[in-house]
C-alpha cells in the first residue's frame, strides 16, 4: 500500500496517514512500513504503533528510542496521566504528564498506600526517613508503615516515630 497524492505516489512523505477504508498506517517514503514499532504523531495526538497500524488496544508503558518512555492509553499517549503505574513488563514507575519521571525521588500515593519512589521507580527495598508535603515518614520495604511505633535512625540523628509518623529528634 503506498500514499498517493493526486494520483501519484508520494515518495517522501513520512508519518501516519489514514485510510478511510484501511484505517490508519505508519507510512516512510510514501509507502506503509509493516516493520515500524513505536510512537507516531498526527494531527489527533501520539499513538503507539505496531506493525504499521495504530495499536488501539494497547494499554501501558512503551519505550520509543527516538521519544523515551511514556504511558500509553488505548493506544494512545495520556499527556493528561500523573501518577504510579504498574506496567506488566517492567514493574511500577511514576508517570507525570504521561512521561515515566526518572528524575522524581520522593513519595507519592497510589490506591495501595505511599510509596518511596527513587529515580522514577518504587524502591521496594527502601527502608528509612522519607519526607513530603505531610512531614516526615517511616517507609518500610518502599511503603510508608502506618503501624510502626519505636525509633528510627537517619543520618545520625534517632527520632520518635508513632503511626509511621515522625514525631521528635
Amino acid at each position: 500500500m503506498a500514499l498517493c497524492q493526486s494520483g501519484k505516489v508520494d515518495a517522501e512523505y513520512t508519518g501516519l496517514y489514514n485510510d478511510s477504508v484501511c484505517g490508519w498506517w505508519y507510512i516512510k517514503d510514501g509507502a506503509v512500513d509493516f516493520d515500524y514499532t513505536g510512537l507516531a504523531e498526527c494531527e489527533y495526538g501520539w499513538w503507539y504503533v505496531v506493525g504499521g497500524t495504530i495499536d488501539y488496544g494497547y494499554t501501558g508503558l512503551v519505550y520509543d528510542s527516538n521519544y523515551g518512555w511514556w504511558y500509553v492509553e488505548n493506544g494512545n499517549i495520556n499527556f493528561g496521566y500523573t501518577g504510579l503505574y504498574n506496567d506488566k513488563n517492567c514493574g511500577w514507575w511514576y508517570v507525570e504528564n504521561g512521561q515515566v519521571n526518572f528524575n522524581y525521588t520522593g513519595l507519592t500515593a497510589n490506591e495501595y498506600g505511599w510509596w518511596y519512589v527513587e529515580n522514577g521507580q518504587i524502591n521496594f527495598n527502601y527502608t528509612g526517613l522519607a519526607a513530603n508535603e505531610y512531614g516526615w515518614w517511616y517507609v518500610e520495604g518502599g511503603k510508608i508503615n502506618f503501624n510502626y511505633n519505636g525509633y528510627a535512625a537517619y543520618y545520625g540523628v534517632t527520632y520518635r516515630v508513632e503511626g509511621g509518623k515522625v514525631i521528635t529528634a
